[in-house]
Order: structure tokens, then C-alpha cells, then sequence
């Protein structure tokens, strides 16, 4: 039950990062596309302002994933333990 619950909040937290981030992502997009339309601009500050405006994403997303490889390994540890108690 807690392996379920720890899965399902991880999975919200991943799918909820990556919506907030892509609902501002066609800023970004043209921010990228500018500098890169533009000659002589630079390119390497752009994708640095970028990764700048992403870096919140990073936790959540990452924390999420962890939530849910922790529900994961609950999981199959309690599958081990079922399996390795028999039908008794």
C-alpha cells in the first residue's frame, strides 16, 4: 500500500513538473529560436538563460523519479517476501 502511494506521488510530481515547464516552454522556445535566427549572437549565454529558467525543474523531477523508484524497490521487495513465505 505505501509502495502504491509512494509510485502514484512520484508519478504526479514527475507528470506536474513537466506540464508546468512545458506551459512556459514556447518562451523559451523563441528565445532560442531568436539567438539563433540572430547573427552574431550568443548562443552559449542563451542556452545558460535557458537552463537558468529551467533550473526549478530539476528537483521536483528528480525527486519524483526517486519517490518512484523507492515504490518500485518497495514493491519488489514485498514480492520477494510473498514469494519466498509460500501458500502458508
Amino acid at each position: 500500500m505505501v509502495a502504491g502511494l509512494l509510485y502514484v506521488v512520484g508519478l504526479i510530481a514527475v507528470l506536474s513538473t513537466l506540464v508546468v515547464a512545458g506551459y512556459g516552454a514556447p518562451g523559451l522556445i523563441q528565445m532560442v529560436n531568436s539567438a539563433l535566427d540572430t547573427p552574431g549572437s550568443d548562443l552559449i549565454a542563451t542556452f545558460v538563460d535557458v537552463a537558468r529558467l529551467l533550473q526549478w525543474t530539476l528537483l521536483p523531477f528528480v525527486g519524483g523519479l526517486a519517490l518512484m523508484g523507492l515504490g518500485r524497490i518497495v514493491m519488489l521487495l514485498g514480492a520477494i517476501n510473498r514469494a519466498l513465505r509460500g501458500n502458508a
